[in-house]
This record gives structure tokens, C-alpha cells and sequence, in this order.
């Protein structure tokens, strides 16, 4: 009966059910008839997804996926001896192993494990690592690092030829920070800086050169910052200045430090609403922000009778933007139009 059953639902017409004759629905992968709630027949569909190992065979399939394989991680499928740091083996009842077994997949552990798994692919391997460091060390955070590994990998696989790895990962960065769109975007000074840090020869110049040779292949439209992105960032770093109580007290100032913030806070995001954009033209954002924290400190000791509390000197030590910028800035743009 069972056989004769099945027959009959293989053979049956199409969108209709061999018991009652209504018609069919598909429900969670399977053919279900919508008036009785019989089961006709599951449904298999074939994955999307294509495993290959030449990526240049065909344009007709757009994705490519490896086994075990992560975004900002190469790895691979496959069982691992023991634990990361497993000195010890046992076997599946939990009773340790010979000595000599020991020392067999102690060797087979050592040498084997982290080779074969980075295999064809030991240059991503580095990049990877480096990326992590430097997630780690300027504080970005798991979407960022994130998406400069998912740009990188879409890179390499467009480009045959990439001038240098480290530079291309460093622009990776600068741009997945950029599309974030959070309030305390990093500049590509700041990841520079980092990757010298580490050792890595990556400046500047490096990281606009393979924003113009390889941002082609990514198909994102950026906007530019504005002075409002950056200003957050910089009133809590001058806010964390070891010296600004000291300084609060020494100018006679009853603000605590939350409040001096909020103060300084709105009196910055009031001069650059009264800033237009046509005459911000040509400057840096950054150092704009830094110049208007300066100017806000003034206008705040002119309303409220009080001395200043921020020179430019401080500034600068506070968010790394030299000295004689913010008073160029200042001088040159902020002041004819604010100070009378």
C-alpha cells in the first residue's frame, strides 16, 4: 500500500492533491494540500552557493565560499588535535594517552595542524593578523574589522597583482571606518601611526594611492566628514586631559567637568550651524573641530564673565593636532567672523 501510495503522488498532476483534489501549497520546503494537510512531496533545492577553486572560470556565479572559512579568519574544515593549547591527549573515554602517543600527536599537533590550515593562503593569513592587532590597538570595533576584511578579500579577488598588501589592508580600514558612520571616525594619520607602530612601513601617501587603484572594485560612494563628526571625539579627549581640573580651579571656574563639557559641547555645535559649508571650502574637518573647540572656550568666557580655560597649547596635547594648525585656523577663518 505504502509503494501504491507513492506512485501515486509521484505521478500525480501537478498542483493538485491525489486525495481530494484540491490544490497544493508548499509549506517549509514541502508540498502540503491546502484543504486536508496532506504531505504530497518535499522539495530539494540546490545551494546557492558554489565552491571553486579557480575564480576565474566563468563570470556566472558571483560567489565563492571555502569550507570552514570566515570573514576575517583563514581556517578550514576539519577536526583540530585536542584543544588550541592542549598539552595532554585522551582518547574517547577520557583516559590519557601513552607517552609515545603523546609525543606522536604533540609532533603531528605542532607541525601539521596550523600548516595545513593556512595552506595556499599565507599571505591573507598575515594581513588577518595584522588586521586584528590593529582593530585592537585603535579600538574599532567588530563591524569595522569586520567589513575591511570582507573589502580586502573582494580586492585580491578582482586584482592579480596588488602593490602591497599591508598599505591596501591599512585603506581597508580607513574606508570600512568611514562607512560605519559613527561620531569618532579615525583619519588615516591615526592609522598610519598604528601600523608604524607595529613595525609596518604604511603612510599616508601609501593608503591614497590604493584608494585611487582600488576603490574601483568596491562600488561604494562615500560622503565626506564633517567637522560635526569629529567634534564628540575631540571634546571628551580634551574633557580626559589629566591637567583639566587643575586648570577649572586655577581660572576660578564652578563648572565640574560634565558640566564644562555640555557647555563647551553646545557652544561648538552652535558656531559650525552658523559655519557654512562654502566657507569651511579647503579645510581639514579634524583640525577645523579642534580650532572651533578653541573658539568655544572664548565665547564662553565672554558670556559668562569668566577667564578661559583652553589654550591652544592644551589642545593640541589633548587631540594630537599641532599647535600652529589650530591657530591658523583660528587666525585666518573663525575669528573675523566670530570675534568682534
Amino acid at each position: 500500500m505504502k509503494m501504491n501510495e507513492k506512485i501515486i503522488y509521484n505521478t500525480s498532476v501537478e498542483g493538485i492533491c491525489p486525495e481530494c483534489g484540491e490544490s497544493t501549497i508548499i509549506k517549509s520546503r514541502e508540498i502540503v494540500c491546502g484543504a486536508c494537510g496532506l504531505v504530497i512531496d518535499k522539495i530539494f533545492k540546490d545551494s546557492s552557493y558554489s565552491f571553486k577553486t579557480d575564480r576565474r572560470n566563468n563570470n556566472l556565479s558571483k560567489q565563492y565560499v571555502a569550507l570552514g572559512n570566515r570573514t576575517d579568519f583563514v581556517g578550514g574544515l576539519g577536526s583540530f588535535i585536542g584543544y588550541e593549547k592542549t598539552k595532554f591527549f585522551r582518547d574517547k573515554s577520557g583516559n590519557l594517552l601513552s607517552p609515545n602517543d603523546q609525543r606522536l600527536y604533540r609532533r603531528l599537533k605542532k607541525n601539521y595542524s596550523k600548516f595545513l590550515r593556512i595552506k595556499n593562503h599565507e599571505t591573507e593569513y598575515r594581513i588577518f593578523n595584522i588586521l586584528n592587532k590593529i582593530s585592537i590597538y585603535l579600538d574599532l570595533n567588530k563591524n569595522i574589522r569586520n567589513n575591511a576584511a570582507y573589502y580586502y578579500k573582494k580586492i585580491i579577488k578582482n586584482e592579480n597583482e596588488i602593490i602591497n598588501n599591508i598599505s591596501l589592508i591599512a585603506f581597508c580600514i580607513f574606508l570600512a571606518a568611514r562607512e560605519e558612520n559613527h561620531n569618532a571616525p579615525i583619519t588615516i594619520n591615526e592609522i598610519s601611526n598604528a601600523f608604524q607602530k607595529f613595525g609596518h612601513r604604511v603612510n599616508p601617501r601609501l593608503i591614497l594611492r590604493d584608494g585611487l587603484k582600488y576603490k574601483k572594485f568596491l562600488d561604494i560612494k562615500t560622503k565626506p566628514h564633517k567637522s560635526e563628526d569629529y567634534l564628540n571625539r575631540l571634546v571628551n579627549q580634551i574633557i580626559n586631559h589629566k591637567n583639566l581640573t587643575k586648570r577649572l580651579r586655577k581660572k576660578g571656574i564652578n563648572w565640574s567637568k560634565k558640566e564644562f563639557q555640555i557647555h563647551l559641547m553646545n557652544m561648538s555645535m552652535s558656531i559650525l550651524k552658523n559655519l557654512s559649508m562654502w566657507k569651511r571650502a579647503g579645510r581639514n574637518p579634524f583640525i577645523l573641530a579642534g580650532a572651533v573647540i578653541y573658539l568655544a572656550d572664548k565665547l564662553l568666557a565672554k558670556k559668562y564673565k569668566q577667564k578661559s580655560v583652553l589654550t591652544q597649547k592644551f589642545i593640541a596635547e589633548s587631540t594630537k593636532i599641532a599647535e600652529y594648525s589650530i591657530r591658523d585656523h583660528y587666525v585666518n577663518l573663525l575669528k573675523p567672523i566670530f570675534v568682534k
